[in-house]
């Protein structure tokens, strides 16, 4: 009989062994799909912020509306940063998450 050979679902190697508990291998295929989706979010969010002008308005804004719009403009582009690096996050602790239900099959 041939030895079994490690599949892979959504990037994530799955040991046939720890496949016979179905437990965790539902709970590493949501991990993977999870990671799977917030590459797909964190890629939109990147595409965002890089359409974010970068300086202030150009040509005939002056007083107030210029400065309402910088500081709109920057506003936004912080809350960007802000959403990228909890997907940042979440991706780092989803793949931990993945990596120890593995390194326990």
């Amino acid at each position: 009989m041939r030895p079994s050979r490690p599949t892979h679902n959504f990037g994530v190697t799955i040991d046939p062994a720890s496949a016979l508990d179905p437990a965790r291998l539902e709970a590493r295929l949501a991990l993977a799909a999870q990671l799977a989706a917030l590459a797909s979010v964190l890629a939109h969010l990147e595409r965002a912020r890089a359409r974010v002008p970068g300086g202030g308005p150009s040509g005939e804004w002056h007083g107030p509306a210029q400065a309402a719009y910088g500081a709109s403009v920057r506003q936004l582009g912080g809350q960007l940063d802000e959403a990228i690096d909890a997907v940042h996050s979440a991706k780092r602790h989803t793949a931990r998450a993945v990596a120890t239900l593995g390194s326990h099959g």
